[in-house]
């Protein structure tokens, strides 16, 4: 506990004064109270942290690397401060430093999506800064015009896929998605007075869910591209930043491009690293940017009419509540994996511009039952290797069989399983068994949401009950072996 002072006031007192002063950004007052609460208790860490968060706002990053050092001394399993620390170095230039912080709180935290995003963003920037210094040192190249000098963490512009090519012809099965799809967001932007007048609106929010490399992206493009409407691509990794304010003006200048070239979409990946539950003081920075989104829905800073924003999430229990009410990303689409008749699409897709013989297509589509589509585009990919790799080495070609494919889909498990074994754990609850003293004790983890939300995600658990389902990994083992082993000509 924070220690009390004799003239009456005490640490935390103090603590939470710099906190009232550090929302306002008066930092040098929240600074100010800080150094008071650490007087009184030099074993304060919450008073280094944000002290160091302040200093760092204040872009003086040696004191905000010996605060947040400081914190990382007292409370070692901190993720957060070695995240913080990853960015302090990062904006001091110094990116070997800045990997390793963000390393350390990844391993302190697998499933620390801001560590992570920061880590491939600095990861990216290394690469480039090293490729800058080489072509430096190759001599001077010319390069027509200036270009403007942009802040670290900062969208240097937001860059428009104009009306994308793709559309829901490149989208390979799936025909119940995409007509719910159709429905919901083509036709209202299509034909907004005739939406209108049933009461219907072009815009508003829409949330894709479901496992991993089933497509999400994809079918955001090919959305925007059935619309005929410009669409935004906003990166999570581009708009959170550290300094105070800058998320929430990086996701604002978003929403405001998107309102000038209306009709828009705008889509957000993992939009649980932006818009998480705001819970708890580890998440304390990115609470501001939570509200700023709620704000942009709400249309309180500009209309958001013809402005439809698309997220796409594999764990949207995650994202905070309130961005999941109805007029914001109220209407959920389960982007489930490929149905057969999908999958088959997606090997006839992927081979379309590949020299293959007669191909037993259903019979790929049996093998691969329970496969992502980026499962199945990688089978494809290393199925073409084969043929490719001897006319290399021997100069004799031939086209990809059956066989090539199959010889691959033995080797290659699908990697959804993972997934659903973590989300039956969240949302649907199972029972554990551990032997101690060679006796077995049942313990029950329960489901991390309540039966009401349950519901909104009914199609998702549905499908984990039915494959846990005994019968149905017998079914499943049955038909995919067939596949594997017998020779089906179709």
């Amino acid at each position: 506990m924070p220690k009390a002072s004799s003239s009456g006031g005490d640490a935390r007192s103090h603590y939470k004064l710099g906190n009232e002063h550090y929302e306002k950004g008066d930092f040098d007052s929240a600074i100010a109270n800080y150094d008071k609460a650490i007087d009184l208790d030099p074993t304060y860490e919450k008073a280094y942290y944000n002290r160091g968060l302040a200093y760092a706002c204040k872009e003086d990053y040696d004191r905000a690397i010996s605060d947040i050092n400081r914190v990382i001394e007292l409370k070692p399993d901190f993720a957060e401060a070695y995240y913080i620390l990853g960015l302090a170095y990062e904006y001091k230039n110094m990116p070997d430093n800045a990997i390793e912080a963000y390393n350390r709180a990844l391993k302190l935290n697998p499933g620390f999506k801001d560590a992570q995003n920061r880590l491939e963003l600095t990861l990216s920037k290394k690469e480039k800064m090293e490729k800058e210094k080489a072509s430096a040192a190759a001599g001077p190249a010319k390069v027509g015009g200036g270009e403007a000098k942009i802040e670290d963490g900062q969208i240097k512009e937001v860059a428009f896929l104009e009306k994308p090519k793709i559309n829901f012809s490149a989208v390979a099965g799936m025909e119940t998605m995409k007509n719910t799809i159709i429905k919901y967001i083509v036709w209202p932007f299509k034909d907004p007075k005739l939406a209108e007048k049933y009461g219907m609106k072009a815009g508003g929010g829409v949330l894709l869910y479901g496992p991993p490399g089933c497509g999400k992206t994809f079918i955001a493009k090919a959305t925007a591209g059935e619309c005929q409407t410009n669409f935004i691509n906003a990166k999570i990794s581009d708009i959170v930043d550290m300094y105070a304010g800058n998320t929430e003006k990086n996701l604002h200048k978003v929403f405001v491009t998107a309102r000038q070239a209306a009709p828009a979409i705008i889509f957000f990946d993992e939009v649980e690293a932006l818009g998480g539950k705001r819970e708890g003081e580890q998440q304390q920075h990115m609470k501001m940017a939570v509200n700023q989104m709620l704000a942009e829905m709400d249309g309180i800073e500009g209309t958001t009419e013809n402005v439809l924003v698309m997220a796409a999430t594999n764990m949207p229990w995650d994202v905070d509540p309130a961005l999941r009410r109805s007029g914001r990303f109220g209407n959920t689409i389960y982007i489930p994996p490929p149905d057969m008749k999908s999958r088959k699409a997606i090997f006839q897709l992927e081979c379309k511009n590949r020299p293959v013989t007669r191909i037993a297509w259903q019979r790929l589509a049996l093998a691969t039952w329970g496969y992502s589509s980026a499962d199945i585009k990688q089978i494809v990919k290393e199925a073409a290797m084969i043929p490719w790799e001897q006319e290399f080495k021997t100069g004799k070609g031939r086209n990809i069989s059956t066989g090539d494919f199959i010889r691959v889909i033995k080797q290659r498990k699908n990697t959804l399983a993972p997934w659903y074994q973590l989300v039956e754990k969240e949302i649907v609850g199972k029972k554990e068994t551990q032997y101690i003293d060679g006796k077995p004790h049942v313990t029950e983890k329960p489901s991390k949401i309540g039966p009401e939300e349950q519901e909104t995600y009914r199609e998702l658990i549905n499908e984990i009950k039915r494959g846990n389902k005994f019968y149905w990994k017998w079914l499943k083992t049955i038909v995919k072996n067939i596949a594997i082993y017998v020779p089906i000509p179709f």
